[in-house]
């Protein structure tokens, strides 16, 4: 009796183990299956819009930092690179090593951390030349800096991988610096396979230059605003968008941060928060740009402060739906807008 029990006991193991090896190999084939079924976006005729991260450089278990996918015309640009961005874009599927372009509105470190990540697991994942890192005046100095210090990890992998699979030739990222000549217009300086982006200037005061950018395709306009306060010109660079994404954060809320933070002895932090209020539009005043600019969809970023619960949420929202008549979300990380051409 006692032999018999130690076969079952044995065949039970030998079952799970068999059973946990089947499970183990159904994970890794989905996983790639997933990524496979992602990449089709990159071959279809839509404009895809993903909303990679969505909040601000206060950590949170909501949103990471702003960062927003545009997708079109087998064209994969990316648009700002903080803080946790390459891991929600490996989490949300994304195609990443069929990364065409990265575009950075300004050089603050909520906007910049992750381009050496960005730079080296795009490359891990297929990329076959250089990244090309476009922005305003600076960009070549913030790309060789990144370039420089993953120098020595890239040629680790080459050298344990090989050129065929990691090309030390595509390890680096190139800056491609965008000069706007007239304040008040937007620029056109790229346009590949259908898709072109145009650039325009934001006021993030002392932040200077900061940009923000126009896509279009196919008869549909997404605008990215950036980090700013409102100015008299966004309206016109936002005109007829069919999605605005717009940098928002609520003054009051953050005003009361600092009040708190230097009742309990945190004058830096409490210069922090009040200073910050100055260089941001507020959800009211964006979507007053978005009536102004008759937008169909405003879409809010970059979300100051993190929204945790329906009671912060309905305060951050307030007076939103007055001034602004089209559709309105709250951006959420890994939201998604897949637009069918017009023409």
């Amino acid at each position: 009796m006692k032999r018999i029990s130690q076969v079952l006991l044995l065949s039970f193991v030998v079952l799970n183990l068999a059973s946990c090896e089947f499970i183990v190999e159904r994970t890794i084939k989905n996983a790639l299956k997933n990524q496979q079924e992602q990449e089709k976006i990159l071959s279809d005729d839509k404009m895809h819009v993903v909303l990679v991260g969505t909040g601000g450089p206060l950590s949170n278990t909501a949103r990471i930092t702003t960062s927003t996918a545009v997708i079109a015309g087998g064209e994969f640009i990316l648009v700002d690179v903080g803080p946790g961005v390459v891991r929600n874009l490996n989490l949300q599927g994304l195609p990443i090593g069929r990364i065409t372009g990265l575009f950075l509105t300004h050089f603050h470190s909520d906007h910049i951390s992750d381009l050496g990540e960005l730079a080296f697991m795009s490359w891990a994942q297929g990329r076959a030349r250089k990244l090309d890192v476009y922005g305003p005046e600076g960009v070549a100095q913030v790309v060789e800096g990144y370039n420089l210090a993953y120098r020595l990890d890239s040629s680790y992998r080459t050298a344990h991988h090989g050129e065929d699979v990691m090309p030390s030739s595509a390890a680096d990222s190139v800056a491609k610096t965008i000069t706007v000549n007239n304040p008040d217009k937007a620029e056109l300086f790229f346009d590949h396979n259908g898709l072109k982006a145009s650039v325009f200037m934001v006021d993030h005061s002392p932040v200077k230059p900061a940009v923000g950018y126009r896509f279009e395709y196919k008869g549909n306009v997404v605008v990215i605003t950036g980090d700013t306060k409102k100015t008299a010109s966004l309206a016109g660079h936002a005109k007829n968008a069919d999605l605005l994404l717009a940098d928002a954060l609520d003054a009051k809320i953050i005003n009361t941060f600092s009040k708190i933070a230097k009742e309990n002895n945190r004058p830096r932090l409490s210069k922090q928060m009040a200073d910050i209020t100055g260089y941001h539009m507020t959800p009211v005043q964006a979507a007053e740009i978005a009536q102004e600019a008759g937008v169909k969809k405003l879409v809010l970023v970059h979300v100051v402060p993190p929204i945790l619960n329906f009671v912060v949420k309905r305060k951050y929202m307030k007076g939103v739906n007055d001034v602004f008549d089209g559709d309105i979300e709250l951006g959420e990380d890994g939201m998604t807008f897949n637009l069918d051409p017009k023409k």
